[in-house]
């Protein structure tokens, strides 16, 4: 039967439940978790033969934030049984998914290459180093820092320096953060709407809205042709 705490010694807040003899728990993690991989693979598959560098990392963006929201939903799930290290694939691909949004963001022309190589190469410690003590410590506050790093200084940061510069789509980018930040709030104070809609399913909606206006800027600047902004994604001399 499901959502019997009986042999599954797990919180009741948890919606524990058993099925085929496991005791699972966060039904609804899973869900949201689901919903954003969904979207994700989606937008991913609608990015095709990518005309830039900007594009292209986009692309992988959604990528392996679709990979990264699979395997959260499962380490909610499977938390009775693999604890911390089963939310590892999720914290690993999520970081990479935030180096190729902050790369997408610098990808640009306005950019100075000698900048974008001094950035790339931030980016790379950023995110190996917030990585590894996240899994070293086990402690998902170092995958958060790296989030908030990337998506507001990168994404938001460098979206209004663009914006200002007369590139209205990356007003999409910046909405996007804006929808996104109170996910910080709503974590950090635990503020838990319902037992059926928690802090971490509330913040996955507001995931999912986020990716979307992400892609309505990337989907925008194809629209308008403006492949000399960001230069061809074929480029050579580019870092990773």
């Amino acid at each position: 039967m499901l959502f019997l705490n009986v042999k599954c010694d797990i919180p009741a807040e948890l919606l524990p439940f058993e099925w085929l003899g496991f005791c699972l728990q966060e039904p609804m993690a899973l869900i949201t978790n689901w919903l954003i991989a969904a979207t994700s693979f989606v937008l991913f598959t609608r990015i095709q033969k990518p005309f830039s560098r900007f594009e292209k990392h986009w692309r992988y963006f959604y990528l392996f934030f679709g990979i990264s929201t699979f395997f959260g939903g499962l380490g909610h799930l499977l938390f009775n049984y693999f604890a911390v290290y089963g939310k590892f694939p999720c914290w690993i691909f999520g970081v990479l998914a935030s180096y190729h949004a902050a790369k997408a963001m610098i990808s640009v022309n306005m950019i100075e290459v000698h900048t974008q190589r001094f950035l790339t190469r931030l980016l790379l410690v950023k995110m190996v180093v917030l990585g590894s003590l996240g899994l070293y410590f086990g402690s998902f506050i170092f995958i958060m820092i790296d989030a908030i790093i990337t998506y507001l200084f990168f994404c938001m940061g460098f979206g209004i320096y663009y914006w200002q510069k007369g590139y209205d789509n990356f007003k999409y980018t910046v909405y996007a953060i804006i929808i996104l930040l109170p996910s910080i709030f709503i974590f950090t104070l635990k503020i838990n709407p319902h037992i059926w809609f928690n802090k971490d399913d509330l913040s996955h909606v507001l995931m999912a809205l986020t990716i979307i206006f992400f892609y309505l800027g990337v989907r925008g600047f194809r629209l308008l042709g403006t492949e000399a902004l960001f230069g061809s994604s074929a480029e050579k001399n580019e870092l990773v």
